[in-house]
Protein backbone atom coordinates (compact mmCIF):
# COMPACT_ATOMS: atom_id res chain seq x y z
CA UNK A 1 0.00 0.00 0.00
CA UNK A 2 1.25 3.50 -0.86
CA UNK A 3 2.57 5.45 2.14
CA UNK A 4 3.03 9.18 2.54
CA UNK A 5 4.68 11.21 5.29
CA UNK A 6 4.21 14.70 6.68
CA UNK A 7 7.01 16.25 4.64
CA UNK A 8 5.49 15.01 1.37
CA UNK A 9 2.06 16.33 2.31
CA UNK A 10 3.56 19.63 3.42
CA UNK A 11 5.40 19.96 0.10
CA UNK A 12 2.19 19.33 -1.87
CA UNK A 13 0.28 21.94 0.10
CA UNK A 14 3.07 24.50 -0.30
CA UNK A 15 3.18 23.93 -4.06
CA UNK A 16 -0.59 24.36 -4.30
CA UNK A 17 -0.19 27.90 -2.96
CA UNK A 18 1.22 28.85 -6.36
CA UNK A 19 -1.01 29.23 -9.41
CA UNK A 20 1.19 27.08 -11.61
CA UNK A 21 0.34 25.22 -14.80
CA UNK A 22 1.03 21.93 -12.99
CA UNK A 23 -1.95 22.46 -10.74
CA UNK A 24 -3.94 19.51 -12.11
CA UNK A 25 -0.97 17.22 -11.47
CA UNK A 26 -0.66 18.51 -7.92
CA UNK A 27 -4.38 18.07 -7.37
CA UNK A 28 -4.14 14.44 -8.50
CA UNK A 29 -1.20 13.85 -6.13
CA UNK A 30 -3.07 15.46 -3.25
CA UNK A 31 -6.15 13.35 -4.00
CA UNK A 32 -4.01 10.23 -3.68
CA UNK A 33 -2.62 11.50 -0.37
CA UNK A 34 -6.11 12.13 0.97
CA UNK A 35 -7.26 8.63 0.00
CA UNK A 36 -4.14 7.12 1.60
CA UNK A 37 -4.19 9.07 4.88
CA UNK A 38 -6.89 11.77 5.20
CA UNK A 39 -6.12 12.38 8.89
CA UNK A 40 -2.47 13.16 8.10
CA UNK A 41 -3.44 15.69 5.42
CA UNK A 42 -5.84 17.36 7.83
CA UNK A 43 -3.21 17.39 10.58
CA UNK A 44 -0.56 19.04 8.37
CA UNK A 45 -3.07 21.62 7.15
CA UNK A 46 -3.99 22.54 10.73
CA UNK A 47 -0.34 22.73 11.82
CA UNK A 48 1.04 24.71 8.88
CA UNK A 49 -1.96 26.92 8.20
CA UNK A 50 -3.52 27.17 11.64
CA UNK A 51 -4.73 30.73 11.22
CA UNK A 52 -5.26 31.36 7.52
CA UNK A 53 -5.03 28.57 4.98
CA UNK A 54 -4.87 29.97 1.42
CA UNK A 55 -8.19 29.63 -0.37
CA UNK A 56 -6.52 27.71 -3.22
CA UNK A 57 -5.51 24.95 -0.81
CA UNK A 58 -8.81 24.89 1.07
CA UNK A 59 -10.86 24.78 -2.13
CA UNK A 60 -8.71 22.06 -3.65
CA UNK A 61 -8.98 19.89 -0.54
CA UNK A 62 -12.73 20.41 -0.33
CA UNK A 63 -13.38 19.67 -3.98
CA UNK A 64 -11.31 16.47 -3.92
CA UNK A 65 -13.28 15.24 -0.91
CA UNK A 66 -16.64 16.35 -2.33
CA UNK A 67 -15.99 14.47 -5.57
CA UNK A 68 -15.21 11.31 -3.58
CA UNK A 69 -18.32 11.94 -1.48
CA UNK A 70 -20.49 11.80 -4.61
CA UNK A 71 -19.12 8.32 -5.36
CA UNK A 72 -19.70 7.12 -1.78
CA UNK A 73 -23.21 8.56 -1.84
CA UNK A 74 -23.98 6.67 -5.05
CA UNK A 75 -23.03 3.40 -3.31
CA UNK A 76 -25.22 4.37 -0.34
CA UNK A 77 -28.19 5.22 -2.57
CA UNK A 78 -27.90 1.93 -4.50
CA UNK A 79 -28.58 -0.14 -1.38
CA UNK A 80 -32.11 -1.45 -0.79
CA UNK A 81 -32.17 -0.34 2.84
CA UNK A 82 -29.10 1.84 3.51
CA UNK A 83 -27.91 2.21 7.09
CA UNK A 84 -28.71 5.51 8.81
CA UNK A 85 -25.34 5.81 10.56
CA UNK A 86 -23.54 5.37 7.25
CA UNK A 87 -25.65 8.18 5.82
CA UNK A 88 -24.94 10.44 8.80
CA UNK A 89 -21.20 9.92 8.33
CA UNK A 90 -21.52 10.85 4.65
CA UNK A 91 -23.42 14.05 5.49
CA UNK A 92 -20.74 14.96 8.04
CA UNK A 93 -18.04 14.54 5.38
CA UNK A 94 -19.31 17.62 3.57
CA UNK A 95 -18.24 19.93 6.40
CA UNK A 96 -15.47 17.72 7.86
CA UNK A 97 -14.00 15.66 5.01
CA UNK A 98 -12.03 13.29 7.26
CA UNK A 99 -15.14 12.10 9.12
CA UNK A 100 -15.62 8.33 9.06
CA UNK A 101 -18.37 6.13 10.41
CA UNK A 102 -15.79 4.82 12.88
CA UNK A 103 -15.86 8.22 14.60
CA UNK A 104 -19.66 8.25 15.00
CA UNK A 105 -20.56 4.68 15.94
CA UNK A 106 -18.28 4.36 19.03
CA UNK A 107 -19.83 7.50 20.55
CA UNK A 108 -23.33 6.10 20.04
CA UNK A 109 -22.25 2.71 21.41
CA UNK A 110 -20.89 4.40 24.53
CA UNK A 111 -24.10 6.36 25.06
CA UNK A 112 -26.18 3.21 24.71
CA UNK A 113 -23.90 1.42 27.18
CA UNK A 114 -24.32 4.23 29.73
CA UNK A 115 -28.09 3.91 29.36
CA UNK A 116 -28.07 0.14 29.77
CA UNK A 117 -28.58 -0.02 33.59
CA UNK A 118 -31.68 2.17 33.31
CA UNK A 119 -33.23 0.60 30.22
CA UNK A 120 -32.79 -2.97 31.47
CA UNK A 121 -35.38 -2.27 34.19
CA UNK A 122 -37.90 -0.65 31.83
CA UNK A 123 -40.73 -2.62 30.23
CA UNK A 124 -42.52 -0.17 27.91
CA UNK A 125 -41.32 1.96 24.99
CA UNK A 126 -42.89 5.06 26.55
CA UNK A 127 -40.80 4.64 29.71
CA UNK A 128 -37.72 3.99 27.58
CA UNK A 129 -38.34 7.15 25.53
CA UNK A 130 -38.59 9.21 28.73
CA UNK A 131 -35.36 7.68 30.06
CA UNK A 132 -33.53 8.33 26.78
CA UNK A 133 -34.81 11.92 26.73
CA UNK A 134 -33.68 12.53 30.31
CA UNK A 135 -30.25 11.13 29.49
CA UNK A 136 -29.83 13.16 26.27
CA UNK A 137 -31.10 16.51 27.53
CA UNK A 138 -30.40 16.48 31.27
CA UNK A 139 -27.41 14.17 31.73
CA UNK A 140 -25.44 14.71 28.50
CA UNK A 141 -26.72 18.31 28.08
CA UNK A 142 -27.57 18.10 24.37
CA UNK A 143 -29.72 20.90 23.00
CA UNK A 144 -31.64 21.58 19.79
CA UNK A 145 -31.18 24.86 17.96
CA UNK A 146 -34.48 26.38 16.77
CA UNK A 147 -32.65 28.29 14.03
CA UNK A 148 -29.61 26.75 12.37
CA UNK A 149 -27.23 29.36 10.96
CA UNK A 150 -24.27 27.38 9.61
CA UNK A 151 -23.58 24.03 7.96
CA UNK A 152 -21.65 22.56 10.88
CA UNK A 153 -24.83 22.67 12.98
CA UNK A 154 -26.39 20.28 10.44
CA UNK A 155 -23.49 17.78 10.51
CA UNK A 156 -24.07 14.84 12.84
CA UNK A 157 -20.39 14.46 13.81
CA UNK A 158 -20.26 18.12 14.87
CA UNK A 159 -23.56 17.66 16.74
CA UNK A 160 -22.09 14.80 18.77
CA UNK A 161 -19.00 16.87 19.56
CA UNK A 162 -20.63 20.22 20.40
CA UNK A 163 -23.87 18.73 21.78
CA UNK A 164 -26.06 21.14 19.88
CA UNK A 165 -27.50 21.18 16.40
CA UNK A 166 -30.64 20.86 14.30
CA UNK A 167 -33.80 19.01 15.33
CA UNK A 168 -33.06 16.51 12.56
CA UNK A 169 -29.72 15.69 14.22
CA UNK A 170 -31.54 15.20 17.53
CA UNK A 171 -34.13 12.92 15.94
CA UNK A 172 -31.30 10.83 14.47
CA UNK A 173 -29.67 10.58 17.90
CA UNK A 174 -32.91 9.17 19.35
CA UNK A 175 -33.12 6.69 16.47
CA UNK A 176 -29.52 5.52 16.77
CA UNK A 177 -29.71 5.01 20.53
CA UNK A 178 -33.22 3.51 20.55
CA UNK A 179 -32.42 1.01 17.81
CA UNK A 180 -29.61 -0.41 19.92
CA UNK A 181 -32.29 -1.57 22.36
CA UNK A 182 -34.76 -2.79 19.78
CA UNK A 183 -37.17 0.12 20.26
CA UNK A 184 -39.25 0.59 17.12
CA UNK A 185 -38.56 4.21 16.18
CA UNK A 186 -39.01 6.12 12.93
CA UNK A 187 -38.14 9.66 11.96
CA UNK A 188 -41.18 11.39 10.52
CA UNK A 189 -42.13 14.68 8.92
CA UNK A 190 -45.27 15.76 10.71
CA UNK A 191 -46.72 18.66 8.71
CA UNK A 192 -43.26 20.20 8.39
CA UNK A 193 -42.24 19.33 11.94
CA UNK A 194 -39.61 16.61 12.56
CA UNK A 195 -40.76 14.04 15.12
CA UNK A 196 -39.68 10.57 16.21
CA UNK A 197 -42.57 8.13 15.99
CA UNK A 198 -42.51 5.20 18.40
CA UNK A 199 -44.54 2.01 18.11
CA UNK A 200 -44.91 -0.28 21.13
CA UNK A 201 -46.90 -3.14 19.63
CA UNK A 202 -46.75 -5.46 22.69
CA UNK A 203 -48.45 -2.73 24.75
CA UNK A 204 -50.66 -1.40 21.93
CA UNK A 205 -49.14 2.05 22.30
CA UNK A 206 -48.12 4.61 19.69
CA UNK A 207 -46.73 8.06 20.40
CA UNK A 208 -44.26 10.66 19.12
CA UNK A 209 -41.22 12.45 20.52
CA UNK A 210 -40.61 16.12 19.76
CA UNK A 211 -36.82 16.67 19.55
CA UNK A 212 -37.31 20.44 19.35
CA UNK A 213 -39.15 20.49 22.70
CA UNK A 214 -36.66 18.64 24.93
CA UNK A 215 -38.00 15.24 23.95
CA UNK A 216 -41.59 15.93 24.92
CA UNK A 217 -43.84 12.87 24.53
CA UNK A 218 -46.82 13.52 22.25
CA UNK A 219 -49.87 11.27 22.20
CA UNK A 220 -51.95 10.74 19.07
CA UNK A 221 -54.45 13.18 20.56
CA UNK A 222 -51.70 15.81 20.99
CA UNK A 223 -50.74 15.39 17.35
CA UNK A 224 -54.34 15.63 16.17
CA UNK A 225 -54.87 18.82 18.15
CA UNK A 226 -51.73 20.27 16.54
CA UNK A 227 -53.07 19.45 13.08
CA UNK A 228 -56.49 20.88 13.88
CA UNK A 229 -54.87 24.09 15.11
CA UNK A 230 -53.14 24.38 11.74
CA UNK A 231 -56.31 23.42 9.87
CA UNK A 232 -54.70 20.25 8.51
CA UNK A 233 -56.15 16.72 8.04
CA UNK A 234 -55.86 13.81 10.49
CA UNK A 235 -52.60 12.42 11.88
CA UNK A 236 -52.11 9.67 9.29
CA UNK A 237 -52.30 12.15 6.44
CA UNK A 238 -50.09 14.65 8.26
CA UNK A 239 -47.24 12.26 9.04
CA UNK A 240 -44.66 11.04 6.52
CA UNK A 241 -42.12 8.46 7.70
CA UNK A 242 -38.59 9.19 6.45
CA UNK A 243 -36.38 6.26 5.45
CA UNK A 244 -32.63 6.60 6.00
CA UNK A 245 -32.34 7.62 2.33
CA UNK A 246 -34.97 10.34 2.82
CA UNK A 247 -33.32 11.49 6.05
CA UNK A 248 -30.05 12.08 4.18
CA UNK A 249 -31.98 13.86 1.42
CA UNK A 250 -33.52 16.10 4.07
CA UNK A 251 -30.03 17.00 5.37
CA UNK A 252 -28.91 17.98 1.86
CA UNK A 253 -32.11 19.97 1.26
CA UNK A 254 -31.65 21.85 4.53
CA UNK A 255 -28.05 22.68 3.61
CA UNK A 256 -29.16 23.88 0.17
CA UNK A 257 -31.76 26.13 1.78
CA UNK A 258 -29.11 27.72 4.00
CA UNK A 259 -26.51 28.14 1.22
CA UNK A 260 -29.11 29.65 -1.11
CA UNK A 261 -29.52 32.45 1.40
CA UNK A 262 -25.74 32.84 1.56
CA UNK A 263 -25.47 32.68 -2.26
CA UNK A 264 -22.65 30.14 -1.98
CA UNK A 265 -22.73 28.79 -5.55
CA UNK A 266 -19.55 26.74 -5.22
CA UNK A 267 -20.95 24.54 -2.47
CA UNK A 268 -24.45 24.53 -3.89
CA UNK A 269 -23.16 22.88 -7.07
CA UNK A 270 -22.09 19.79 -5.11
CA UNK A 271 -25.12 19.66 -2.82
CA UNK A 272 -27.51 19.75 -5.77
CA UNK A 273 -25.58 16.86 -7.31
CA UNK A 274 -25.95 14.86 -4.07
CA UNK A 275 -29.67 15.53 -3.99
CA UNK A 276 -30.00 14.24 -7.56
CA UNK A 277 -28.06 11.08 -6.68
CA UNK A 278 -30.62 10.26 -3.98
CA UNK A 279 -33.52 11.05 -6.30
CA UNK A 280 -32.41 8.59 -8.96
Amino acid sequence: MLTIDKDQVRALLKLLETESSSRSVLKHALASAIKTNPQLVQQVLQQDFAHSAPSAIVHTLEEICWEDLAIALSHFAAKINPDLEEGLALVSKFTTPTTARGEITPILDKMALELRPVLLNITTAREAAKAIGHYIFNVKKFSTLPNVKNLSEMAFSSFLEKKQGSNLCMACLYMCVGQRYGIEMEIADFAGRILVRVQDKPHNDSFAIDPLDNGKILSQEDCQRYLEARNLPGMKEGLTVLSSRLVVRRFWANMIYLLNKLQDDRRLKYLREYLEILRS
